[in-house]
């Protein structure tokens, strides 16, 4: 019996440890798809014109609308904001500015896909050249992923605030703590990503010079047999 109530945590261990490597396995499995150059082209594609209309451009649902008409920047381009935060920047909106942020959240329920997807598929292609024969490490291409799930719940708050304007929203503070964390997990996708791009680099700058620095070798022995 005491053999079998001590072997039970360890049990327990060996099964979770299990559960996470085949999370990880089928997460990897996922990412595997998306480390090709035709998805990207699709996905940097539609993100760069996504974001230049979305960023970029006069169109009623761009941020630069939203900005003019409130006179400050939506919580959503924040890093953070309070409920006050929030209460604030719609009253300072007046009915066009809110009326221009509806119509940018409308835009909204797109956008948080075409990014996380262009990101994860970077992240993909990167990881996937960097460590061939790791399949595991293409589960960290699904960060970008985790990103846009905080950003759909940041824009889950948004529209809540806007549902009980002029009331305060009971989950106003929320769609601060959902901007951070989206943010957050982005910005690590993010250097993931350049130090996977940094150190592919380093790898093919060293590739290319040893050829160079063996042949170097062979014409400076060549040279030293001649002499003699």
């Amino acid at each position: 019996m005491t053999t079998t109530l001590t072997d039970r945590p360890k049990q327990r261990h060996e099964r979770r440890s299990a559960a996470a490597e085949s999370l990880v396995a089928m997460v990897a499995g996922l990412m595997a798809r998306l480390a090709s150059w035709r998805v990207w082209i699709v996905s940097a594609s539609t993100f760069v014109v996504f974001a230049g209309l979305f960023f970029g451009s006069s169109a009623p649902f761009a941020i630069p609308q939203v900005e003019a008409a409130c006179g400050q920047a939506p919580p959503d381009v924040r890093f953070t904001s309070s409920a006050s935060d929030v209460s604030s920047f719609l009253d300072a909106c007046g009915a066009v500015g809110r009326d221009a942020y509806q119509s940018m959240q409308m835009a909204d329920l797109f956008y948080p896909l075409v990014f996380g997807l262009f990101l994860a598929t970077s992240l993909a292609l990167a990881l996937s050249r960097l460590t061939p024969r790791r399949q595991s490490v293409l589960a960290l291409a699904a960060l970008p992923l985790v990103g846009t799930v905080f950003d759909y719940l940041e824009n889950v708050f948004a529209w809540l605030a806007m549902a009980a304007y002029p009331d305060p929203s009971a989950t106003g503070s929320l769609l601060g703590l959902a901007s951070a964390a989206k943010t957050t997990t982005f910005w690590i996708a993010g250097i993931v990503l350049f130090g996977a791009v940094g150190a592919i680099a380093v790898v093919e700058g060293r590739r290319r010079l040893r050829p160079r620095a063996v042949r170097l070798g062979a014409v400076s022995e060549a040279e030293a047999n001649g002499a003699k």
